[in-house]
């Protein structure tokens, strides 16, 4: 069991997106990216009451499921900070410790609405 949780900070620190990652990864198409960011940022509200609802029944394979579906889609978006949470959380669902979990969920939730932010203020 982890004794030592990690802090916002610990997270913070990582770019909250990555436009020219983002970008190379839809061939610089400015237009494909803003419409990969609205599908995503309209699945995080989704995906957030689908992760609660599974802590509450104890669901270890769905969240560690959950945790890595946003975990990919975020880095393949560009959001850093927002994969590196999931991540974190994948592998707290792996290991079943869900004082961890409960934990990075909240960052987590709070890093959706700094990025929800972030890509209204960037928008292209």
């Amino acid at each position: 069991m982890n004794t030592t949780l990690p802090q916002k900070d610990d997270f913070w620190s990582v770019p909250v997106f990555d436009s020219e990652r983002a970008l190379s990864r839809v061939h610089q198409k400015q237009e494909l990216l803003k419409r990969v960011i609205d599908i995503f940022i309209k699945s995080l509200s989704e995906r957030i009451d689908i992760i609660e609802n599974e802590i509450c029944n104890e669901n270890w394979d769905k969240l560690e499921t959950m945790a890595h579906s946003i975990k990919g889609s975020s880095w393949t978006i560009g959001a850093q900070q927002l994969g590196d949470i999931a991540y974190a959380m994948e592998k707290a669902a792996s290991n079943e410790d869900m004082t961890l979990l409960v934990h990075l969920f909240q960052i987590f939730k709070e890093a959706s609405k700094r990025f929800i932010e972030y890509e209204k203020e960037m928008r292209f």
